[in-house]
């Protein structure tokens, strides 16, 4: 689906340090185990991809729809984490970072790109499905949960066709 014409096109910018406050207040009211802010500080330290997504023609930092981190390296990519704005879900946003991080992918010469999703999160699932991913593995006890630990179902997509 893409995304509700009514609410604008997102375009995509370097996350700097300057965003995590935003970054952080996005990934705390959209999951119970958000990613902490020094996790963010490490991935923007280690010169990771990490992109804000925004309205398009707006400056505010409430338009800030959500942001992805990606890793490159040697011909692997990997899409470490991806935020829509509780306010902004359901409205393909979701579907828009995750294709502009397939780009860059594929731009920097990955040949796969690959992460991981817990069981539980049926709306990522499903749009990691719908651009082509596909389960290759499972990590057991990979993410913290409220009770105990969640499985990681591994996924790739080949970048190669197109």
């Amino acid at each position: 689906m893409a995304a509700d014409p009514s609410l604008g096109a997102i375009r995509f910018r370097t996350m700097g340090g300057l965003d995590l406050d935003n970054v952080v207040k996005i990934e705390t009211e959209s999951y119970e185990l958000p990613w902490l802010r020094r996790t963010f500080e490490d991935c923007l330290t280690a010169s990771y991809e990490c992109w804000i997504g925004e309205l398009l023609g707006r400056e505010e930092p409430d338009d800030i729809v959500g942001h992805g981190i990606l890793h490159v390296k040697a011909d692997e990519a990997h899409l470490l984490n991806i935020c829509v704005k509780k306010q902004s879900q359901g409205c393909g946003f979701g579907r828009d970072i995750v294709g502009y991080l397939i780009e860059r992918a594929k731009a920097k010469g990955a040949k796969t790109m690959f992460l991981e999703v817990r069981p539980s999160n049926g709306i990522a699932r499903e749009l990691y499905d719908s651009v082509g991913f596909r389960q290759i593995g499972i990590r057991k006890g990979y993410y913290p949960a409220l009770k105990g630990r969640e499985d990681g179902l591994v996924l790739a997509l080949s970048l190669d066709g197109d």
